[in-house]
């Protein structure tokens, strides 16, 4: 049987007053005594989802935005770190997490961990989450999308999530039920075709359709500037709940098997599964995303932990771990909720061209 060192941490601070002195420091001897970095690497991928060179390269990144340590008996910022890594992982409750869990911490400062890791690595999200604007970027995913679904011009596919939370006050509550009838974010995430994420917006809640979240998002915002400043010939890829536009394309329904459309949208189909996989990764592996578990916090700081599992999520696409499971929760793989706007007719003539250019023999 492997030996799995146990790491107990309490918080000093919390605890003078309410355990005798001769606790405190056997717990803390315990602590400082034990390194959870001693654990075999399996074992350490299945607590945190990331390697163990990958961790510590994230503590030196979120060193700086971590709280600084004024007292000799704070809890070091790597476990800090690993006790908001192991929450995400594994969408534990916080008190479950303090008990049984390798490391042992008061309620009042796991929560304390896991906001200060979240929002350190919503500090990072510019570094691990970025939109292509070069051309050399740019044509690196176009070239990586073509190798892998032969659709040419694609700079990402896009698709949307529902996160669980528990219900918020009363009086917005609504903003947040979903078409299932539960409480949710509407997370929009692109993707490129390794799964990467290139843009994430969770600021909406499940009753937001699709469609709206893209169109206040500021990507759009930046392809709309973009296409009128005459930049052409690449395009997002969405399915129907998306509205089709001159820089967003979706598939051609009900076309005729080995026709030109019916060959576009198994091109289409095909590279947008890059998008699906990629939020099946994400759920798989930062299982506090999943429906059952259900975030229990306020709607803006559940966003912030969607935000920073997309971060972990491209950390460990960039440090190549390897995936744990694709897991989907059944409003993920329900047919989309379709754009019924009318007005798409520079999207059709867009769509239409590459038909013919393309799809044609």
């Amino acid at each position: 049987m492997t030996h799995i060192p146990i790491l107990m941490i309490f918080d000093d601070e919390w605890e003078q007053g309410n355990r005798p002195t001769s606790m405190r420091m056997a717990r803390r001897t315990l602590r400082d005594s034990s390194d959870p970095f001693a654990v075999p690497e399996n074992e350490f991928r299945s607590l945190y989802r990331l390697s163990k060179d990958a961790v510590w390269a994230l503590i030196d990144e979120l060193r700086p935005f971590m709280p600084v340590k004024r007292r000799i008996t704070a809890i070091p910022i790597e476990l800090q770190i690993l006790v908001a890594l192991n929450f995400m992982a594994t969408g534990s409750y916080q008190r479950r997490i303090g008990q049984d869990f390798l490391t042992c911490m008061s309620q009042a400062m796991i929560s304390k961990s896991l906001h200060a890791t979240v929002n350190g690595l919503n500090q990072l999200m510019k570094k691990w989450i970025a939109f292509p604007v070069s051309d050399a970027k740019l044509n690196a995913v176009k070239q990586g999308f073509f190798e892998f679904s032969a659709f040419p011009g694609i700079i990402g596919v896009i698709d949307s999530t529902h996160i669980a939370i528990v219900p918020p006050e009363a009086q917005r509550g609504h903003l947040f039920i979903n078409r299932k009838q539960y409480h949710s974010l509407n997370v929009l995430v692109v993707s490129d075709y390794k799964g990467e994420i290139l843009a994430v917006n969770a600021a909406h809640g499940g009753r937001t359709h699709d469609a709206k979240v893209f169109q206040s998002s500021r990507l759009f915002a930046h392809l709309t500037e973009q296409y009128e400043n005459g930049r052409k010939g690449l395009w997002l890829l969405g399915d129907s709940a998306y509205p089709l536009l001159p820089f967003l394309l979706t598939p051609k329904l009900d076309q005729q098997e080995g026709t030109p459309g019916a060959k576009y949208t198994n091109h289409h189909i095909r590279a947008c599964e890059a998008v699906k996989r990629c939020l099946g990764v994400l759920k798989g592996r930062w299982r506090c995303l999943r429906k059952e578990r259900a975030l229990h916090y306020q709607p803006e700081f559940a966003a912030l932990i969607v935000n920073a599992c997309c971060v972990l999520n491209n950390i460990a696409i960039r440090w190549r771990i390897s995936e744990d499971e694709i897991y989907m929760d059944e409003i993920d793989t329900d047919p989309p909720e379709l754009y019924e706007n009318i007005d798409m007719e520079n999207g059709e003539q867009a769509r239409n061209q590459i038909i013919e250019w393309y799809f044609t023999d």
